[in-house]
């Protein structure tokens, strides 16, 4: 049983809010759940909101405590690559969870090791459900979870047609709809693009409700398929583009 959960993106309130709401109970530095469920993150754990310390702390305590899984998002690839020591452009919030690290001398080398510690997918179930930031193709179910060359680009940014869009953003390829299904394709949960309302097509589901921008946060319980949320407190971020499907 798990609760899959859309991105935090340093949101730590509402997860916190969140995970209580779904019945997972705090006891030593972990949040976990009476029935044995666990939690499961589409990444972008990092950037943009208000407690990136905080949150990085308890995903990582319930993460070693086997009470959550996580993939890995692209700005935890940039957090990572900034913790490594490459040189990456501190921009759309990454400038807010560097200064945080670095304002308590935080450990790079933990960093590194939980972000390097998560796969590009998650298959679970028996390969029923799939987890993936943000696009799914299913030869990946045949790729090792943390191949760099073959998954790194659909896996952390999804397909795009090469183009930019009047807000000079890359003009995403709508995947999900495209999707052809097979009698096993696993459903498929992720997040990446930012939607008013989860959006739900050819058994894949996206969850990432933008509570950075004042949304929500949305988790989906499965097997039940029930969508549970918890409101924003504030908006944290300006959400370009709003009220149009990216």
């Amino acid at each position: 049983m798990y609760d899959v959960i859309g991105d935090v993106h340093s949101c730590y309130i509402e997860f916190k809010t969140l995970l209580e709401k779904l019945g997972y109970v705090y006891t030593y530095n972990s949040y976990q759940h009476p029935e044995g469920r666990k939690v499961v993150l589409v990444g972008d754990i990092m950037d943009r909101g208000n407690y990136p310390v905080a949150t990085f702390c308890l995903v990582k305590d319930m993460f070693e405590a086997g009470n959550l899984l996580s993939v890995i998002g692209n700005h935890d690839d940039k957090i990572l690559r900034w913790a490594k020591g490459n040189g990456v452009k501190l921009n759309n919030g990454a400038d807010k969870t560097v200064n945080d690290f670095e304002s308590i001398s935080f450990s790079k080398e933990e960093i590194i090791k939980f972000f390097e510690g998560l796969p590009y997918y998650l298959l679970l179930d028996n390969n029923k459900l799939a987890i993936v930031h943000a696009a799914w193709q299913e030869r990946n179910i045949y790729t090792d979870p943390f191949d760099n060359k073959k998954l790194r680009s659909d896996c952390l940014f999804g397909p795009v047609t090469g183009e930019r869009d009047h807000y000079n953003l890359p003009v995403r390829i709508n995947w999900a709809g495209k999707r052809i299904l097979k009698e096993d394709s696993p459903i498929v949960v992720y997040g990446h693009q930012v939607h008013e309302e989860p959006y739900i097509i050819n058994k894949t589901y996206c969850i990432d409700t933008g509570c950075i921008f004042g949304g929500y946060l949305t988790a989906l319980r499965y097997p039940e398929m029930e969508l549970v949320q918890t409101k924003a407190l504030m908006e944290y971020y300006e959400w370009i583009g709003k009220g149009e499907r990216r």
